[in-house]
């Protein structure tokens, strides 16, 4: 299994199973900012959910990025948005408690 996704990709590196170089993997963190840019002015938290709202976003990551690269910036933003959350609460209430 190569580094990038079964897509209809003609990457040199889809087909070889070459690691991704340098600029292979800049486009691929580009479309992942953009697909998860446009989750957030969706309203959207998890990858997945987002239905027709970011289609063309969404496949253009899902072309440029590795199967197992998408699965995982998918999980880590997930566990972002909850950690940024917790942190959040938690700062209210150090601030409630201090009044």
């Amino acid at each position: 299994m190569g580094w990038f996704s079964s897509s209809s990709s003609s990457d040199s590196a889809s087909n070889s199973g070459a690691a991704p170089d340098r600029s292979q993997r800049s486009q691929c963190w580009e479309s992942r900012d953009a697909y998860f840019a446009c989750l957030d002015k969706n309203g959207v938290q998890v990858p997945g959910q987002e239905g027709e709202a970011c289609k063309k976003e969404n496949n253009e990551y899902k072309g440029k990025c590795a199967g197992s690269w998408v699965d995982y910036f998918n999980k880590r933003r997930v566990l972002q948005l909850r950690q940024d959350l917790m942190e959040r609460r938690a700062a209210e209430q150090v601030a409630s408690a201090s009044k």
